[in-house]
């Protein structure tokens, strides 16, 4: 399919060029998500792991006896990851990483 394309020079012919669905193309594509999903996936594992890190006091300030620091650290990269998307379900697994490990005696607590 020819298709006019517009450039300073003046108009001039291009052909639309489409990649074959070749197996080979198929198979780096399934590479490509793959990579994008074991990164996805280790991000998940460590915002969770960050929502289980508590620092126990030792002495009662007020009622406080500890403190959520995975959870406040987790929120302060969150506001400055360079990549958005995935955002909503970080801060759901962050949160309820930090309500199990308050709950239960599951977690880290330095």
């Amino acid at each position: 399919m020819w298709v006019k394309k517009r450039t300073s020079r003046g108009g001039g012919r291009s052909i639309n060029h489409r990649e074959a669905r070749t197996v080979k193309n198929i198979d780096r594509d399934v590479r490509k998500n793959q990579i994008i999903y074991s990164h996805y996936l280790l991000k998940f594992v460590l915002v969770f792991a960050l929502g289980l890190l508590w620092v126990r006091l030792g002495s009662a300030v007020g009622n406080v006896t500890v403190i959520p620091v995975g959870l406040i650290s987790g929120l302060v990269i969150m506001a400055f990851d360079k990549f958005r998307f995935g955002r909503r379900t970080e801060l759901v697994l962050l949160l309820i990483a930090t309500i199990v490990s308050y709950f239960l005696p599951v977690g880290i607590i330095i």
